[in-house]
């Protein structure tokens, strides 16, 4: 069944819908969320109501509501570009009576009431996909927001998920009118203080013994130069830039855990993401760790994975 299908019915059903995305959010959960807030309130003239946590960098698409601040009593809800239930900006949305989860990660979740899960580009691709299926309006507006999350999702396509059917569907979003220069202009411009971090990673990254090329940002360095959590993220950027370094992990101090973004190049690693409670896409993923003192340990085993 097509996700407008899903969407169509149950919003007729419902007294609000919600559209929700994951905890720290990047583009192609912002762009997935108000993507599909744009195509239900021109298809179907309700506007729903999105939340998440707040993200300076995305201000431009619209406002949206702060997780705790909606109640799911006679909600349908829509999860994006989430896997699991616990990575949700906002878990408590497991009451609603009605969600459906549309999701481009590894499956090790479907705790919707409709799944619609697929391994593609971005989850922007599927809900661009569902809704030109569906013949739905697809404004300018709309397809800003969902290109702008195949571009951040795909680093401009250039990653092994895109196809021909991610440039096929960019195109088709293209067509619809929107600014594209200015939008990518917007998405990646960089403050001073990001610049100045970007520069200290160079001198801060660190490489193990089988060569696997790592990073810690720690909180002391995250106040020093005001980072947000994204802003932390583009130092994957100059990671993947280091010739001969083809496994990368980045480690940054996070409300009190450290985050752990794994990425390689064209290497299966979401192993090792999913041994430390984690998961993913099979060459980038994430988990969460307790301890500093746990670093060596991912760090070492990652290293098990490096090409001879």
């Amino acid at each position: 069944m097509n996700a407008f299908e899903i969407i169509e019915r149950e919003i007729a059903r419902h007294s609000s819908t919600v559209i929700i995305g994951h905890i720290q959010p990047d583009g192609d959960c912002m762009g997935s969320s108000f993507g599909l807030f744009h195509l239900i309130r021109d298809n179907y003239g309700i506007e729903p109501i999105i939340v998440n946590q707040p993200i300076q960098r995305f201000d431009f698409l619209g406002e949206w509501n702060a997780p705790g601040s909606v109640d799911y009593t006679d909600a349908f809800v829509i999860q994006v570009d989430n896997s699991t239930r616990e990575r949700s900006a906002d878990p408590s949305f497991i009451s609603a009576p009605a969600i459906l989860k549309i999701d481009h990660h590894l499956v090790v979740d479907s705790y919707g009431s409709w799944n619609i899960e697929r391994q593609t580009s971005s989850c922007c691709q599927i809900i661009a996909e569902e809704a030109i299926e569906a013949g739905l309006v697809i404004s300018p507006m709309a397809a800003q927001a969902l290109y702008m999350g195949m571009v951040t999702d795909t680093g401009r396509f250039a990653y092994s998920g895109v196809d021909e059917r991610t440039l096929e569907v960019a195109s088709l979003l293209l067509a619809t009118g929107f600014d594209m220069p200015a939008l990518i202009s917007r998405i990646e411009m960089r403050n001073l203080d990001t610049v100045r971090f970007l520069a200290q990673c160079y001198n801060d990254m660190q490489i193990s013994p089988k060569g696997v090329l790592w990073l810690y940002v720690t909180q002391e360095t995250i106040d020093r130069f005001h980072l947000s959590p994204d802003m932390v993220s583009q130092a994957l950027s100059v990671m993947r830039d280091i010739e001969g370094h083809p496994i990368f992990v980045l480690f940054a101090d996070l409300d009190g855990r450290i985050r752990v973004e794994f990425r390689s190049d064209r290497i299966r690693i979401v192993d090792v993401a999913v041994k430390f409670g984690g998961g993913g896409h099979p060459c980038a993923c994430g988990a969460r760790l307790d301890s500093p003192d746990m670093i060596a340990q991912v760090v070492e085993e990652l290293g098990k994975y490096m090409p001879n």
